[in-house]
């Protein structure tokens, strides 16, 4: 997942560094980017927000359609930034609960070795 977000970001860097001399074309290259970053998003992000970037998405393409290029763009940036949001989020749950395994994995290990600690002992006293 995060090969895939480097990769969109590296792709979205070079567009940004071609340049658009019209607001049309940047209003297409950030509309662009947010249907990328959506677009790469897997299935188990977070609905509420992936729903509010969407449909802000929407009505950036509306507005886009409409002449209104300055609405447009900052509504398709907060798309984009809304589909971060949700992919970090997954991506921090993802990692707290691989955290939360390894940290029960740890406590057995611990619970193990005090117990054959205590053979150990009990077979050397005899």
């Amino acid at each position: 997942m995060k090969a895939k977000i480097i990769a969109c970001c590296s792709v979205i860097a070079l567009v940004a560094l071609t340049g658009c001399s019209s607001s049309q074309n940047a209003v297409n290259r950030t509309l662009g980017q947010a249907e990328a970053t959506r677009s790469l998003a897997s299935n188990n992000l977070d609905a509420k927000i992936t729903s509010n970037a969407y449909s802000k998405w929407v009505k950036a393409k509306a507005l886009k359609d409409d002449g209104n290029e300055e609405e447009a763009q900052v509504l398709a940036e907060q798309s984009e930034l809304d589909m971060r949001l949700a992919i970090a989020k997954s991506e921090y749950e993802s990692a707290k609960n691989e955290d939360k395994k390894l940290e029960e994995a740890l406590r057995a290990d611990e619970e193990r070795k005090v117990l054959y600690q205590s053979i150990l002992n009990k077979e050397t006293s005899k």
